[in-house]
């Protein structure tokens, strides 16, 4: 049997997932292999380079400290020269590169203790691309690539944006690499009552929107998937909390924290804890 963590997209939702994998690791689910989309493959690779309890316990230290200037710095230049066409992103990936090679200690996936895959999306056709193979660094820059905001990322014959617009939440891309008991682990948060402010935030919600729906056919398939052969899929219910303005990465804390209960409430509550190998 291999055990598969799915890690989906959902940028400064990732502690989220923190919270989710503390949860599953404390009732000893142990994954074999990490595969993740956009903040899911950060969170993927991190935890893929720390194996264990104290790669958690590390990971929620991260996102804790982590803040919007670490990963982001926007200037009015570099805005107004995406806006006229002048390059396709706003930002530049100066300090996203910087603090992927903070959060990971190997040079090539398939040195990972754990085994990793990070999902990227083809710019030019839409495929979801499984990178499991090769630079690390550049995997999960392209893999978090997202569209208008951060500059596409080419690798071999490809140009690669954000993994969520093909894979929301990668667990069938899971299967394909072998997995036979898949974790999907989302960053699904409260219903709006009102849009989302700014152009840049309503045009993340929109994207979000579209790749929650596309993802809920994925799993469908999945799970078809998962009863002809034998296999398991098991959605980690999501915290659901309120969701924090894009760009704000202080509520890190609380955002571990409601998914850590939730995780575990469903764990011990909602269905027997299987024996992970």
């Amino acid at each position: 049997m291999t055990v598969a963590f799915a890690l989906s997209g959902g940028a400064n939702l990732g502690p989220m997932q923190a919270g989710s994998v503390a949860a599953l690791t404390d009732a000893g689910i142990v994954p074999d292999l990490l595969v993740g989309s956009s903040v899911g493959a950060l969170n993927a690779a991190f935890l893929a380079c720390r194996p264990g309890a104290h790669g958690v316990v590390a990971l929620r230290q991260a996102w804790a400290a982590l803040r919007r200037r670490d990963a982001f710095r926007f200037s009015l230049a570099g805005a107004l020269a995406g806006f006229l066409g002048m390059r396709p992103h706003l930002v530049s990936t100066t300090r996203m590169r910087a603090l992927v090679r903070r959060w990971v200690t190997v040079e090539q996936i398939e040195d990972c203790p754990t085994r990793l895959a990070a999902v990227a999306t083809d710019a030019l056709t839409g495929e979801p691309v499984v990178l499991d193979r090769g630079d690390l660094v550049q995997a999960l820059l392209a893999s978090a690539a997202i569209p208008g905001l951060l500059p596409p990322v080419h690798l071999g014959k490809r140009w690669l944006v954000d993994g969520s617009l093909a894979a929301g939440c990668p667990v069938l891309q899971a299967q394909d690499l072998g997995a036979t008991t898949v974790y999907m682990i989302s960053t699904g948060t409260a219903p709006r009552t009102a849009p989302p402010r700014g152009a840049l935030a309503m045009a993340m919600h929109s994207v979000s929107m579209l790749t929650m729906r596309a993802g809920e056919a994925q799993l469908r398939l999945a799970r078809q998937r998962a009863a002809a052969g034998g296999g398991t899929v098991h959605v980690v219910p999501a915290a659901r909390p309120q969701a924090p303005s894009p760009f704000d990465f202080r509520q890190a804390p609380s955002l571990y924290e409601a998914a850590y209960d939730r995780t575990a409430a469903w764990l011990a509550g909602e269905r027997q804890v299987p024996t992970a190998g």
